[in-house]
């Protein structure tokens, strides 16, 4: 299975992302724009699990979800990955709120679970965004103006989720397997039926 741990949206911040887009179809070509059930927060990305793995690392991810409570996420500003060059991917900012950097501790606990549980060190840093679109193939995407204003909204997640990514022709498709609370105590939220 292809599995990744993410931050589900609430519909203030799904609503920010479809009129981001929208305001951008019309100036900025060369794009393959997300669908709703496609976003979310990438926390770590795992990659491809045996499920007997997935069955046993539930546990570590459920402990390294366990931090300081809710997170204060504000939602704003548009970019392009990489910041140079022919633009692969168009996101929308995501800027932690917290006072202690909640977001950065949280992505730095799973990073650290992920290591201990064999996964490969994730290399690139973590840079928090929500992806509007990727570069069609063979095309020279254009960036949004400099003078863009994408609105902001507030985000404030309460638990960590675990994904299965499904590639197919039409797209990815994710399913969530299970969640994890983001509060002190020790309580898994809501596993999907038949998630094990």
């Amino acid at each position: 299975m292809r599995l990744f741990l993410a931050l589900q949206l609430d519909e203030a911040a799904l609503g920010l992302l479809e009129r981001t887009q929208r305001r951008l179809r019309d100036r900025c070509d060369g794009w393959r724009w997300a669908r709703r059930g496609a976003f979310h927060l990438t926390i770590r990305f795992l990659g491809e699990v045996d499920p007997a793995d997935d069955a046993r690392h539930r546990e570590i991810w459920q402990a390294a979800a366990r931090g300081d409570g809710p997170l204060r996420l504000r939602l704003e500003g548009v970019g392009t990955f990489p910041p140079r060059g022919r633009p692969r991917v168009l996101w929308l900012g995501v800027h932690d709120e917290t006072s202690d950097g909640r977001l950065y501790g949280l992505a730095e606990r799973v990073e650290q679970a992920a290591r201990d549980a064999g996964f490969a060190p994730e290399t690139r840093p973590f840079r928090p965004h929500l992806t509007l679109a990727r570069a069609q193939r063979g095309a020279r995407p254009v960036a949004p103006p400099a003078a863009f204003e994408s609105g902001s909204a507030t985000l404030a997640p309460d638990a960590l989720s675990l994904f299965r990514s499904e590639l197919r022709p039409e797209g990815a498709r994710y399913t969530r397997l299970d969640s994890f609370s983001l509060a002190g105590g020790a309580a898994r939220l809501h596993p999907e039926p038949g998630s094990r």
